[in-house]
């Protein structure tokens, strides 16, 4: 079962690449997620960084900042026997406007080897951008509702639907 929805979320993200309800700012806004999700799963935390919304860096303390609490996070989850294998995205919702900034949402997912199988985790994404959709800032939503987000980032538009959170799919080693 688990097989198959993974299987039916990278189908998802095949299908957003070619016909999205965004037109080609689809395409864009996958494009830049993509770079982001290998940046992530190289570990060029630097890279990583410059796609996080600026609102969320400068709560950080900073680019450098941020850079360096990103790396020690993973260096810890590395330890605890975590390996980040591959990140995916599902297709982009509808583009809202508010206060200049176009804005979506979408699902990431996130491949990793923990000890006793593999993990993958869902999360909602909201994409921001200031520059008509040349330039996208992600911000991972976690386990935040939407009036939490809004807390965080108060240009968000009301408009704007977080969908409710899926639960990981765990997937354990062949014994």
């Amino acid at each position: 079962m688990r097989k198959i929805l993974l299987l039916f979320c990278m189908m998802a993200v095949i299908a957003a690449h070619s016909q999205g309800v965004n037109g080609a700012l689809d395409s864009v806004i996958l494009t830049q997620a993509d770079a982001m999700g290998k940046a992530f799963i190289a570990k060029d935390y630097s890279s990583f960084v410059k796609y996080s919304h600026p609102t969320v860096v400068q709560m950080m303390g900073g680019k450098a900042k941020m850079v360096e609490d990103t790396k020690k996070s993973f260096e810890e989850f590395e330890a605890e026997g975590v390996i980040f294998l591959n990140v995916t995205f599902g297709p982009p919702s509808k583009i809202v406007l508010a206060e200049g900034e176009m804005q979506c949402t979408f699902t990431e997912m996130i491949e990793m080897r923990i000890p006793g199988g593999k993990l993958t985790a869902f999360t909602n994404v909201i994409a921001v951008s200031n520059d008509n959709g040349a330039t996208w800032y992600f911000i991972d939503c976690s386990e935040n509702n939407a009036q939490a987000m809004r807390k965080l980032i108060p240009s968000l538009s009301p408009d704007l639907v977080l969908p409710e959170p899926i639960g990981p799919a765990f997937e354990e080693d062949p014994k």
